[in-house]
């Protein structure tokens, strides 16, 4: 909450008018300095804009350009204008969007969603930083879960295949199944819920009603042609359903697998739709609410996607907070159990609704990056520090595991590329790379080279050529632990492609290049801007290593090698660098 010494501001909301030079009114100050929580414009009117000086300021500090400015501003004004409880002045508009980009440079994984989901124009600095923000949210995935069974989790199909003893109802996969299945379902469960087989936040969602006068097998084409999941129709708990009716009324519940093998239940929350809606989630509508995970009681009012909050549902009047969740210990013991049942999936977020009989029946699993809104928005408290002691462990140990192999692999899609042929962007730039060989270049070292060695085939025939990986893919490849030891090999030029960014031991790494090339080192990779924030591409991958490009000038002029020219990519922040060795004379 705001404090009287920031004039009933929060702590980046005052930062951010002192940023901009502004000073209130000393009489306005005197009226309003005792009251507990206050908005700029009570100070500054509704009409205050940024002047040319001020938006240079912004700029300079994030190292934007106008276009960039103007595309930060466009994009969070949108969000401003979504929060029907704040009052919509240009003032607050303004100083708030001053405190966002200020604060994204202390805690680069904040969104301009997750500034007014969370309220952070109301708290202080250390408030903000207990929550998980998407950013964070983003690396949970990277150190959670491996690439390739995240989209096991998303195959709403495969999914209830590997947990079809928890589903507790018919289904049947429209990628899969026969117009015979089709009818036979379509008979015994004329009304039935239909969903895309891969899809978040209940896109696509709805129910389908099988009247006898409806051509059965127009319909079977047309689901087939969508690749459709169909589902015999939950019935829900009474109890649960006495909020809302019209929709199954879930409970989503966070996991984590530890590196001990245990399950942890991390945070539960409630999800309750309105009438005359399929789903139940803040997209349509509906309400979210905290459960206490030991519990299964309510503990806080609900709130949609609009920060309305209520005590009571506002279609049926049933109180939320409070509420006892009926066969509570089932949905520990299944969404327990499940977690086991998928270890590639450290994380996930399971979707559980409670039926007539008080199963819990699995809807949905999510692997990928499931909001985290549901569980930290209703009683606006952070809950990170419920992920962090587990979040640094696993972190920690996958580091030295990866470590054991030469690179910072973080998961199965970059452990698995290095087998795979480079993709096309990959192939633009290597013959970019390849294209500034000093002429008189006779032997080559392919460090990173890869499965199918793509540089191999743009080498001349007399130069002689060795490929270098963490892995011999083949006779012909050298294994190496990059962040060691090295093949004893001297060669004209060195071309390392995107591996110092997956190297531990930076410094040693590019030594022990520059000790190989006699002459030329050539890198492509992805230096950091110390100037901007730290990317999401990093951010969202903590096992990348942080590295600027000063420092990897500086640290080749140690190694004897200075930076002869260096050319941009399509992607302006990857970039090709060649670095030549320093003559002796």
């Amino acid at each position: 909450m705001a404090t009287k010494n920031f004039y009933g501001l929060s702590e980046g909301v005052f930062k951010a008018c002192q940023f901009l030079g502004l000073k209130f009114p000393l009489k306005v100050l005197k009226e309003l300095q005792l009251s507990d929580e206050h908005v700029p414009s009570d100070y500054l009117g509704d009409d205050f804009e940024f002047d040319a000086a001020m938006k240079r300021k912004i700029c300079s500090a994030c190292n934007w350009t106008d276009e960039k400015f103007e595309k930060a501003y466009g994009s969070f004004q949108k969000k401003f204008s979504a929060q029907k409880p704040l009052k919509q002045t240009k003032t607050d508009l303004n100083i708030y969007f001053c405190d966002y980009v200020l604060f994204k440079l202390k805690q680069p994984s904040i969104s301009a969603s997750n500034y007014f989901d969370f309220e952070f124009y109301k708290k202080s600095y250390l408030g903000r930083r207990g929550f998980v923000t998407d950013g964070y949210n983003n690396m949970i995935r990277f150190v959670c879960n491996d690439y390739l069974y995240v989209t096991l989790a998303n195959d709403k199909s495969q999914t209830n295949e590997l947990f079809c003893d928890y589903l507790h109802r018919d289904w049947l996969s429209m990628r899969k199944c026969t117009f015979e299945e089709f009818q036979a379902f379509v008979e015994k469960h004329p009304r039935f819920f239909s969903k895309p087989i891969a899809s978040s936040f209940g896109v696509g969602a709805k129910i389908v009603n099988v009247t006898p006068d409806k051509n059965v097998e127009k319909l079977f084409n047309k689901l087939k042609g969508k690749r459709r999941l169909l589902e015999e129709l939950i019935v829900q708990h009474e109890e649960i359903s006495a909020f809302c009716p019209d929709t199954v009324n879930t409970i989503r519940v966070n996991t984590i697998l530890d590196i001990h093998g245990v399950v942890h239940i991390v945070t539960t929350s409630g999800r309750f739709g309105r009438v005359g809606k399929v789903v139940d989630n803040f997209g349509g509508g509906g309400y979210s609410v905290v459960i206490d995970s030991k519990t299964g009681i309510i503990i806080s009012d609900a709130v949609n996607e609009f920060h309305e909050r209520a005590e009571k549902h506002p279609d049926t009047g049933k109180t939320f907070k409070g509420f006892q969740y009926p066969s509570w210990e089932k949905v520990r013991s299944a969404v327990t159990e499940m977690a086991r049942m998928l270890p590639h999936l450290r994380r996930i977020a399971w979707d559980i609704a409670i039926n007539t009989e008080g199963d819990a029946v699995l809807v949905e699993a999510n692997g990928n990056v499931p909001g985290v809104n549901t569980y930290q928005v209703p009683d606006n408290t952070g809950r990170r520090h419920l992920f962090k002691p587990f979040i640094d462990e696993l972190r920690n140990y996958k580091v030295e595991q990866m470590r054991l192999i030469g690179y910072r692999f973080n998961n199965l899609k970059n452990f698995e590329s290095s087998y795979d042929p480079c993709s096309s962007r990959v192939e633009e730039r290597l013959q970019f790379a390849m294209m500034k060989l000093i002429l008189d270049c006779t032997s080559l070292m392919d460090v990173g080279c890869r499965k199918d060695k793509f540089v191999k085939s743009l080498c001349a025939e007399n130069i002689e050529y060795y490929p270098v990986d963490f892995k011999a893919h083949d006779d012909e490849v050298i294994a190496c632990d990059f962040n060691e030891d090295f093949p004893d090999i001297k060669v004209d030029t060195c071309l390392c492609a995107f591996t110092a960014e997956y190297v531990e031991n930076l410094p040693q790494f590019l030594a022990n290049m520059c000790n190989a090339a006699q002459q030329q080192v050539l890198m492509i990779c992805r230096p950091i801007n110390r100037q901007e924030m730290i990317s999401d591409f990093r951010w969202k991958n903590p096992f990348l290593t942080d590295f600027t490009e000063e420092f990897l000038i500086k640290t080749m002029e140690q190694n004897n090698f200075q930076l002869a020219e260096q050319y941009p990519t399509d992607n302006k922040a990857v970039t090709l660098y060649d670095f030549r060795k320093i003559s002796d004379d």
